[in-house]
């Protein structure tokens, strides 16, 4: 509980970003260390103690925060921020991969990808669904190491979920550019391990988001309901490469229609 080690007059008054489960705020501890505090959104029924619905929220979230991994973010701890769960974890300056492309372009994409690939693949180990995996969703360090952040969207135990979140993006609070297309079965509630590696490596070769210039509603009618591949892009997986050809058939495995068939993290790490 790092609630009483912010500095609350250095923290923003509004929130630099926003997602689907929370706002991010910029803030410092009294050490002056910068960080990001990321609020959880959750809704009760009337008549519940919120106090004590944030502390289930803080028990469901305490997993997170014992993550030691090189590429993933470390939670330097849990807060309550403005009558909100928050986590706590440092700045990065860098931004997300996006931002980092866009001003390092000869960036190493392939160890970037690795890199992610492992991130994922330590979570999936210790049983953790990130659920939103995408490129603002991925921080990079001041030394380049790219680390999977934004858990607000993951599940701990898929089989028995304790705690409701508030949804404001689609159906699942899911981001419908990287969503796997069984996310919109009937009969899906929550992120998979599956989804996970669908939506593994869909921007940092091109930079761009997927499918650019079509809107979400545009992808769910003509890309995922109909369970399409998105198109190869010739400009930086040319097919007349042999490590194009490799990379492209990994990428294809990823985005099987069926999940049973979708390789598993550590194997396309591995790859």
């Amino acid at each position: 509980d790092v609630t009483d080690s912010l500095d609350l007059s250095a923290c923003s008054q509004h929130p630099f970003a926003s997602g689907g489960f929370g706002d991010v705020f910029f803030g410092r501890l009294c050490d002056r260390t910068a960080v990001a505090i990321k609020t959880i959104r959750t809704y009760y029924k009337p008549g519940e103690d919120a106090l004590v619905y944030n502390k289930q929220a803080a028990k469901e979230v305490y997993p997170w925060s014992k993550c030691k991994h090189p590429n993933v973010v470390q939670l330097t701890g849990l807060a309550v921020f403005r009558d909100c769960v928050a986590m706590v974890s440092h700045w990065e300056e860098n931004g997300n991969l996006l931002n980092y492309l866009s001003s390092h372009s000869s960036t190493d994409r392939c160890g970037l990808s690795i890199a992610i690939c492992d991130g994922l693949a330590y979570l999936h180990e210790i049983n953790i669904v990130h659920g939103d995996l995408k490129g603002a969703n991925v921080l990079i360090a001041q030394d380049g190491t790219p680390m999977l952040a934004d858990f607000g969207n993951a599940s701990l135990d898929i089989s028995n979920p304790t705690l409701g979140f508030t949804q404001n993006d689609t159906k699942l609070g899911i981001s419908v550019r990287w969503a796997a297309p069984e996310m919109f079965d009937e009969g899906i509630s929550l992120p998979t391990m599956a989804g996970d590696i669908y939506s593994l490596g869909m921007e940092t070769f091109t930079s761009e988001v997927p499918f650019p210039g079509k809107s979400d509603m545009w992808i769910l009618v003509n890309i995922l309901i109909p369970k399409k591949m998105p198109t190869r892009p010739e400009q930086v997986i040319p097919t007349k490469s042999i490590d194009g050809d490799k990379l492209w058939a990994i990428l294809a495995k990823c985005w099987s229609y069926d999940p049973k068939d979708r390789p598993k993290a550590g194997a396309v790490w591995h790859n």
